[in-house]
Formats: structure tokens, C-alpha cells, sequence
């Protein structure tokens, strides 16, 4: 019974330390709208990182923790599956079974895993000035700004979201899920809800989309951002986390 007790409060503590620590509602919407310099240039002549992560829950300003990542470069339009970043994370904090019910990670998994702020920094270095892009970007994004205190990095770069750009790009499609998009262009998600599985078929799926992006005669990032709406997308996504 103590025990039960001891494990709960420090579950309460860990949570109301990431809260405290978290950006809230003001500063996350000062972070997605903020003056970016986009780089400039063909689209398929820019550097992006494509990635994914998973985390205990799907609240990152509450407390959840990320517990892997995972990423690929696309480089002059083409997906660099070897240049790759893949790593555990110790979130210092249990992972829910709801959460291992999904992406399938336990708590013995990451029990040896360097702590979470340690590879949240090297993922920052490894991105360097690179685009980001993920699916659902305002999730991700919002778990990477709730990490940046206590890894000491700024992820300020300019950053695409697939889901937005799937919702420009079609319409008329109901269904934007990674599942549904993938499906749509033929993609098959080698290893679903496994951060690297889900960076790698999202980066094949960008990819597409940035040539459809380029029949309808969108030159730039620039031309991307505003035809998509993509700042305003992202940040009005990300009150939701």
C-alpha cells in the first residue's frame, strides 16, 4: 500500500515538474507565429529532416515526456534512409500501458536509454538548419518546445507539417491519417506507431507531395507556407497539446 502511494506521488511530482516547465498557451502560440527566415531556393534543392516521435502521452505541456525518435534527411529531393537518426529516450517518469498498448515501447525498453533532454540536444545538433517535417507537425513540435528547457537547445527551424499539406493538396479526401495518405500514394509503412518505420514512410510520402506541390507551380518554401497555410495550420493545431 505504501509502496502504491510513493509510486503515485512521484508520478504526480514528475508530471507537475514538466508543466512547470512547459511553454504555456501564450508562448506556444508566440513560437508558432513569430518572424521565420526561410531558406531559399527550388524546394527539391532544400535539406529536411523528416521525423517521428513517441512519447508516454499525448499531452506534452502536462508532463508527457518523448521516449523515441526517429528521422531521415530528404536531400535534393530524394529520401537518404542512411543518414538517419534513431534513438531511445529515459523519460524519468512510467510509460502508461495505454501509451505501450500503441507504439508497443515498454518501461524496461528505455530503462537503459540515455535520459530524454540528453538525446532531445543531440537531435537538435543532429538537425542542424534543416526544414522539419513530421506528420501532424503540431504534436511533434509541441514535444520538442516542452523538451527545450531542460535539454538547452531552441528548435527554431522552419518546419512542414504532411497532414496540412495533404489537406491542401486533396481536398476532397476525408481522411488525412499517415495510414490513409500512405495508402493513397502507394506507400507501404513498414513498421507502424516505431518512430524510424513512421519518419521513413512519412519522408517517401513528403517527397510526393513536394513534386505534386511543384506541378501546381509552387516554387519555394516560401510559395509552399503561404499556398498551405501552414504557420497558421500548425499553431492552431498545436493548442490542442
Amino acid at each position: 500500500m505504501l509502496g502504491s502511494l510513493t509510486h503515485r506521488v512521484g508520478r504526480f511530482f514528475a508530471a507537475l515538474g514538466g508543466r512547470l516547465i512547459a511553454p504555456n498557451g501564450e508562448e506556444r502560440s508566440r513560437r508558432f507565429t513569430e518572424p521565420l527566415r526561410l531558406p531559399e531556393g527550388p524546394l527539391a534543392s532544400l535539406r529536411y529532416v523528416v521525423f517521428d516521435l513517441e512519447t508516454t502521452g499525448l499531452e506534452p505541456t502536462r508532463g508527457d515526456r518523448i521516449i523515441a525518435i526517429g528521422a531521415v534527411r530528404v536531400i535534393g529531393g530524394q529520401v537518404d534512409e542512411l543518414d538517419r537518426f534513431e534513438s531511445f529516450c529515459q523519460p524519468g517518469r512510467p510509460i502508461p500501458p495505454a501509451s505501450t498498448a500503441i507504439h508497443g515501447i515498454t518501461d524496461a525498453m528505455v530503462a537503459h536509454a540515455r535520459p530524454w533532454p540528453h538525446v532531445v540536444a543531440d537531435f537538435h545538433a543532429w538537425v542542424g538548419q534543416d526544414v522539419l517535417v513530421a506528420h501532424n507537425a503540431a504534436f511533434d513540435l509541441s514535444c520538442l518546445h516542452a523538451a527545450e528547457a531542460q535539454a538547452g537547445v531552441r528548435f527554431d527551424n522552419p518546419a512542414l507539417c504532411t497532414m496540412v499539406l495533404s489537406r491542401w493538396l486533396d481536398p476532397h479526401e476525408r481522411d488525412h491519417s499517415l495510414d490513409a495518405i500512405a495508402a493513397r500514394h502507394g506507400i507501404v509503412i513498414a513498421s507502424r506507431h516505431d518512430a524510424l518505420g513512421d519518419a521513413v514512410a512519412t519522408a517517401h510520402l513528403f517527397v510526393d507531395m513536394l513534386r505534386r506541390a511543384e506541378d501546381r507551380g509552387i516554387a519555394s518554401l516560401e510559395d509552399l507556407a503561404h499556398a498551405s497555410r501552414m504557420r497558421a495550420a500548425i499553431a492552431a493545431a498545436a493548442m490542442a497539446f
